[in-house]
């Protein structure tokens, strides 16, 4: 919920930017009267568009990043290593003070984690 805060927030910050950039230099004006392009409209429409594209890509991408390597989510250890992992990670979430992440392995040469 956090993170989805922060991203509003931060694009809201990057649109004030931008109107007051395009007020100080006049790009505002100058848009009105050469192309009837509304500034205002403008920037609900980029940050519309530019919002949603993100919120979308930001919800699939854990999805996408498991999908792409095969990777197998441990839910229930089947063997002494997938349980060791398993209680490390657990053990590091207790510390931390954090909710159980979800642990996902698959099968590559190179270490993953």
């Amino acid at each position: 919920m956090l993170r989805i805060v922060l991203f509003v927030l931060t694009n809201l910050a990057i649109m004030l930017v931008l109107s007051v950039v395009a007020s100080i230099f006049g790009l505002d004006r100058w848009a009105y009267a050469h192309a009837h392009i509304n500034m205002s409209g403008l920037l609900v429409w980029c940050a519309l568009f530019g919002m949603g594209g993100s919120l979308i890509s930001l919800l699939l991408s854990k999805t996408m990043a498991k999908m792409s390597v095969g990777a197998q989510v441990i839910t229930q250890p089947r063997d002494a290593n997938e349980q060791w992992l398993f209680s490390t990670i657990s053990h590091h979430a207790q510390n931390a003070g954090i909710g159980m992440p979800q642990i996902a392995i698959y099968d590559a040469p190179d270490m993953n984690a």
